[in-house]
Parts: C-alpha cells; structure tokens; sequence
C-alpha cells in the first residue's frame, strides 16, 4: 500500500478485504477521518449534515458497492473537516 497516497480510491481489493472483511474497518489515511455509520443514517443523511453530495462519498468510499445498502457498525471515509 502506498503510504504517500491521499485518495481511498486507490486502495486495491486485496487491501480492502484484509481490512477486517471488507469495509468493517478501513485503514487509517491521510486527509480523511473514519466515520463509524449509526442506526438510521443512509448516503444522503450524512452528505446533508456534512455539506457535500452523495457521489462525493461515494468517491470517497470504493468499497460500497451499492449506495443503497450501507449498515449500522461499517465505515466511512470522509474528510477531516467534516463536522458530524
């Protein structure tokens, strides 16, 4: 894994399945905090309360794989100036 990149876009599957399966626990990286998902949140709750869209998360985030479907206990990246 390349320490230097920014951008979880570029974390590779085999990355992402070692992260405690699948997106249950992602690695720490620079520019972006972790967010834990609550009961009841869904993409666009937290893109209103953070101030950005849903693609942009979606960005973020390449481990979902459906926007739909995200679970209470999984986590997010968003970035670290965001307030939730």
């Amino acid at each position: 894994m390349n320490d230097t990149a920014m951008n979880p876009m570029e974390l590779k599957t085999e990355e992402m399945e070692q992260a405690a399966g699948g997106y249950r626990k992602l690695p720490d990286k620079g520019g972006f905090r972790i967010y834990q998902i609550r009961k009841g949140d869904t993409l666009h709750k937290i893109s209103l309360r953070i101030g950005c869209s849903v693609s942009n998360i979606l960005s973020w985030n390449p481990q979902i794989t459906n926007s739909n479907r995200i679970y209470s206990g999984d986590y997010l990246y968003l970035p670290e100036d965001a307030e939730i």
